[in-house]
């Protein structure tokens, strides 16, 4: 795992649950991605306490999840965190399970009056709520 990976993974798990704080989830599946993230906030938010750039980065984000500039000023922050932090890559990775081990991440956010939605691609072993299809 490298230091860019681990930032890019951070980011996108924590962006929904910032979008998200306040509002509550209907499936367990979300409710279990829910508490993941909160854990990851949780733990940034301990462990950058002492790095006043990074800090502040966290809180840009949390104050304006969907900013696509906060989001890429806390990768950067985390980049060069993670380069010097081992532990603290190792901590964020732990947290992040399969994202940080090279799994992948999307997040779609749809909106509007939409009639039809194409999407082209392939996966395997996605893991939807526990159960392994396709």
């Amino acid at each position: 795992m490298d230091p860019v990976s681990i930032a890019a993974a951070t980011v996108a798990a924590l962006s929904p649950y910032l979008v998200k704080v306040g509002e509550k989830f209907a499936t367990a599946a979300g409710d279990a991605a829910f508490k993941k993230a909160g854990e990851l906030y949780a733990s940034l938010t301990q462990r950058l306490s002492g790095k006043p750039a990074a800090h502040e980065a966290l809180q840009d984000l949390a104050k304006e999840p969907e900013d696509a500039d906060n989001a890429a000023a806390l990768r950067k922050e985390l980049k060069k965190l993670l380069a010097e932090d081992e532990g603290l890559m190792r901590d964020l990775a732990a947290i992040l399970g399969p994202v940080a081990a090279g799994g992948a991440v999307f997040n779609n956010q749809i909106a509007g009056n939409v009639g039809t939605i194409n999407q082209v691609g392939s996966a395997a072993d996605v893991i939807i709520g526990g159960t392994k299809n396709g």
